[in-house]
């Protein structure tokens, strides 16, 4: 019984050990907490407002019918459609926009030749929660030089 109290008081010190480790090993600091490859607080921020962007896209067709552009219509996953649409455009690189017009005009008589980027900024703070509407960001398709 004695050397079962051992192991499990040895287990105990162990596992106590080494959430000393990115004290002790100042390298290891960002990797181990305690056992993993992450941190505990990485992504902590100090105090102050928290802001989040709600962004879409909308799909203007030539008959000027209004769209909006959803993970499902794209057949793709709402996080691809942020990477490779939203944040690109969202921060002024449309040149995704050409793909994402003709992805969307694929099995299609209404084309598509305009998109838009709307978005509303919600700033959290001490105060409340505030809203604001940031410029419409409109991408036009190039004509067809097909005649």
């Amino acid at each position: 019984m004695t050397r079962r109290k051992t192991v499990i008081s040895i287990v105990i010190l162990l596992v106590i050990g080494l959430h000393a480790a990115p004290v002790l090993y100042p390298s290891e600091k960002g990797t181990l907490w305690p056992f993993m490859r992450w941190t505990m607080y990485k992504n902590s921020r100090g105090p102050g407002p928290v802001e989040a962007h709600l962004r879409h896209i909308v799909a203007i067709t030539s008959t000027g019918r209004r769209d909006t552009v959803t993970p499902h219509r794209l057949g793709l996953s709402f996080t691809v459609l942020e990477q490779r649409y939203l944040r690109p455009m969202g921060t002024g690189d449309f040149s995704p926009a050409p793909q994402l017009i003709e992805r969307l005009n694929q099995n299609r008589t209404d084309s598509v030749v305009e998109l838009r980027l709307e978005s509303v900024t919600y700033i959290a703070s001490d105060t409340g929660i505030a809203r604001r509407e940031n410029p419409v960001v409109t991408y036009r398709a190039e004509p067809s030089r097909s005649r």
